[in-house]
């Protein structure tokens, strides 16, 4: 089996978290992850959530305060500048350098990292870094929420473009996020944004995270769109924190053969690997559509990458 969406765990030196993270894996039955890395910008946060955007992003959801499974979005209000220094704190602890997230998985050949944009660096020094690790990574992760970063933005073109020479993919997070990134102003990750990436960029895979699904508040927010997307014949989704009744939707209305399973782990509270392998196995579908998503369709994807020569040896 291979999961298509992880995390290094959070709070851990590389090494240890890469072990942690196998032994998660080996309690699953997870042959092979591909695991990406989370760089915020602390600068960029600071830049695009003042005290004022912050006003105004809360007047516009108010009735956000009244969700029964809205407390943290009442918390904002209560205590906003607070709350700004919460998420200042939680984005230092989840980021890590690219490069060395990559140089250090490189030994491992059961995990394929794929580095993160980051927003305080030029396009031009994201561009470099890729072009500096070689084959190391399968390509790059952008956020459009903690980004603060439209992904069809078109300074980006020319790291689509290195990306697509090496055979590589560019995985685009999509739903809203944690905290601020569920009010309407910040939850900005739209499929739609991916899908004009793509038209562009026909050299390129794009993966849309979470099938559009992810917002603890309004769950499948932008799901219609994510299934429009699959439309263009370089993207994929994955399965990533989306609700099991999203993935058996999706099946049902454009098929399975560019779907591909992955966890998020860590990243959602109470969720093992072996409990998202469960869910994954236990999905009201065919066999053969559950085979594709949890390998086959991972395996055709990563094959198209150059470096897949460095770890194919021991692939699941």
């Amino acid at each position: 089996m291979i999961d298509f969406h992880t995390h290094l765990p959070w709070g851990l030196g590389l090494r240890e978290a890469a072990e942690a993270l196998r032994a998660e894996m080996r309690r699953a039955g997870v042959g092979l992850s591909v695991v990406i890395n989370v760089e915020a910008g602390l600068r960029t946060f600071r830049e695009n959530v003042g005290w004022e955007r912050l006003q105004r992003a809360l007047r516009e959801a108010l009735e956000y305060s009244f969700s029964p499974r809205a407390g943290y979005i009442a918390s904002i209000f209560l205590e906003p500048e607070r709350a700004l220094m919460e998420h200042e704190r939680v984005l230092a602890e989840i980021s890590r350098d690219s490069l060395e997230f990559a140089r250090g998985l490189s030994g491992y050949s059961d995990l394929v990292p794929v580095i993160s944009y980051n927003p305080d660096l030029s396009p031009q020094q994201n561009l470099e870094r890729l072009r500096e690790l070689g084959e190391l990574s399968l390509g790059m992760k952008v956020f459009p929420t903690l980004h603060f970063l439209d992904p069809d933005r078109p300074s980006l073109q020319p790291l689509y473009a290195e990306i697509g020479s090496m055979g590589g993919i560019v995985i685009v997070h999509t739903g809203c996020d944690p905290g601020i990134w569920e009010l309407p102003a910040f939850c900005t990750a739209r499929p739609s944004s991916v899908a004009r990436a793509a038209r562009k960029n026909r050299g390129v895979k794009f993966v849309v995270a979470h099938l559009g699904a992810y917002s603890a508040l309004n769950p499948g927010i932008y799901f219609k769109e994510a299934l429009e997307a699959l439309a263009e014949e370089n993207v994929y989704a994955d399965t990533s924190a989306a609700e099991p009744e999203f993935v058996e939707r999706a099946v049902d209305e454009v098929g399975y053969d560019k779907i591909l399973y992955g966890s998020d782990y860590p990243a959602v509270a109470g969720l093992s690997m072996e409990r998202a392998v469960r869910e994954v196995l236990g999905l009201n579908i065919e066999e053969r559509a559950k085979r594709a998503i949890t390998r086959e369709n991972a395996l055709k994807v990563l094959k198209g990458w150059a470096g897949w020569r460095r770890i194919s040896a021991s692939a699941p």
